[in-house]
């Protein structure tokens, strides 16, 4: 039996907050709509008629109830994914519509809550932690009377700060096991009980390069080797130690979940090359590897955030208002 909507959840799905008009929950369904309704994407995706659905069910709900003088709970929305109280800091919670192939990013409350890949978009989860190092970064400087980015060309100066704070904080909101159960489905499970993924992943280059050279000689079938984890990246070689650069994963957000996951020892990983890609009628020459990554998880239990964590991130700010001080 389906439950039916509650007001609360059809405010959450529109991004309606309590202080809005009924004119400003038409214009926000409006725009919301456009992004999924079948007849405006032109798709009959399941997914998309199903959106559409929720949209055209949670602004029903809200119009009969402000036609009924009921007004939008005085609360904040609540948003549904786990609250994590260790985290450094709060975030804020996006949604993105669509006006006009623009996208547009929309508040919905603040929080520190989890990454859940299902209720947050990727894209909402970078431009709310982005802004959450921007906060901290800001108040920072307000704490050393800078008011003004041009005042010091902060823009430029921060970056090597805002970097830190963003792997910091991304290494809080998104713990990779529980999102690996979200994002992916194990093709097996062994007879230990372990679950075992794949995904898709590639290496590339181009030119006459000492890789490039490598990445020719590579075959179907060929078995690669983590060689070092540089940067938040995966390096990899061959059989015989040659380089063969940093790996790239089909979808951006598993380079936060695949990366913590063998950071912290929780998986073993085999990578077999599955087809090889060269463009020789350009130049300079090209090369694609695509690669089949296989990932056994030898524990499933998610990770909490520890206090080393927040120590890094405050050591970080520390830093930084030490150099403020030095300008």
């Amino acid at each position: 039996m389906k439950l039916e909507m509650t007001i609360q959840e059809a405010a959450n799905i529109l991004g309606v907050l309590r202080q809005d008009d009924v004119s400003t929950i038409k214009q926000k369904f409006r725009k919301m709509i456009g992004q999924y309704h079948p007849d405006a994407v032109g798709s009959d995706e399941p997914e998309h008629i199903k959106k559409a659905q929720l949209i055209n069910e949670a602004y029903s709900i809200l119009r009969e109830n402000l036609m009924q003088g009921k007004e939008i709970p005085a609360s904040t929305p609540v948003w549904k994914a786990k609250v994590l109280e260790n985290a450094f800091t709060v975030r804020t919670i996006y949604m993105i519509l669509w006006e006009d192939h623009k996208k547009e990013y929309i508040e919905v409350t603040r929080g520190r809550y989890e990454w859940d890949p299902d209720l947050e978009e990727f894209d909402c989860l970078l431009k709310s932690l982005n802004q959450a190092v921007l906060e901290l970064l800001e108040k920072t400087e307000h704490q050393n009377g800078i008011f003004q980015d041009y005042e010091y060309d902060l823009i430029t100066q921060r970056f090597p700060y805002q970097v830190q704070l963003f792997h910091a904080l991304a290494g809080q909101y998104i713990l990779p096991v529980s999102c690996l159960k979200k994002l992916a489905s194990p093709i097996r499970i062994d007879e230990e009980g372990r679950h075992i993924y794949k995904f898709q992943a590639f290496l590339g280059t181009k030119g006459d390069s000492k890789i490039f050279r490598v990445m020719l000689k590579l075959k179907s079938g060929d078995l690669l080797y983590a060689d070092s984890l540089k940067d938040n990246r995966l390096m990899l070689s061959d059989e015989k130690g040659g380089s063969l650069g940093h790996l790239s994963l089909a979808e951006d957000s598993l380079y936060y979940v695949i990366i913590p996951i063998l950071q912290k020892h929780l998986a073993q990983v085999k990578f077999v090359v599955s087809a090889m890609e060269v463009k020789r009628n350009i130049r300079p020459y090209v090369v694609r590897v695509n690669i089949d990554l296989f990932l056994r998880m030898e524990k499933m239990e998610g990770l909490e955030i520890d206090s080393d964590q927040n120590i890094a991130i405050e050591g970080v700010l520390n830093s930084y208002d030490s150099y403020l001080k030095t300008l």
